[in-house]
């Protein structure tokens, strides 16, 4: 008996990885990931991670030109994993832990990033491991396994976020007249 509702939840659970948009792209970065070196590995997680956190602004802002300059092109405000993380947070679309699990990953990465040298087994690297969120049985894992495990949980709070967040969407209203507007005010 427990064999088969395991056997149909596996099954409901490949359907849903295989069609829904999310979950397919979260598929695709577990598998380029089994590929990865330790550089990659940090440089893939938080690319993806960066792109939750962008959607998720951009599906809680209004829907115009002045949103998309804040996330997108040269010198956009909010155009870094660390404007987008901290902007996630002010705004309530995260929460204070997935906030510090994300700027521990930024942090991994920008090391990757900015330093030729680095493995998950380097003294600072392995520290910010040492700090993300785990499940107990994964406590005394090797940075990298840590890295992985905690991106990965954090990923799957954060895959449909933008769709949760797009139900709370900002409106443009029109504010109070006031006594200028009649006078020949913006009318």
């Amino acid at each position: 008996m427990k064999e088969r509702i395991f056997e149909r939840w596996a099954k409901l659970r490949d359907e849903i990885w295989k069609t829904d948009p999310h979950y397919r792209g979260f598929m695709a970065t577990l598998t380029e990931l089994n590929k990865e070196t330790d550089r990659g590995v940090a440089l893939v997680t938080t690319s993806f991670l960066d792109m939750l956190m962008r959607d998720a602004i951009a599906a809680f802002l209004i829907d115009n030109s002045s949103a998309a300059k804040l996330l997108a092109g040269f010198n956009a405000p909010l155009g870094s994993l660390s404007t987008r993380i901290a902007a996630c947070h002010a705004l309530g679309l995260i929460t204070d832990e997935e906030a510090k699990q994300s700027d521990i990953l930024r942090k991994v990465r920008n090391e990757f990033a900015h330093k030729i040298e680095v493995t998950f087994e380097n003294g600072a690297v392995k520290d910010l491991c040492n700090n993300l969120s785990v499940p107990e049985s994964d406590k005394d894992a090797k940075a990298r396994a840590k890295f992985a495990k905690a991106s990965m949980l954090l990923l799957i709070r954060l895959i449909n976020r933008p769709a949760e967040v797009s139900q709370m969407r900002l409106k443009c209203v029109e504010w109070g007249k006031t006594d200028l507007d009649k006078l020949g005010g913006f009318e």
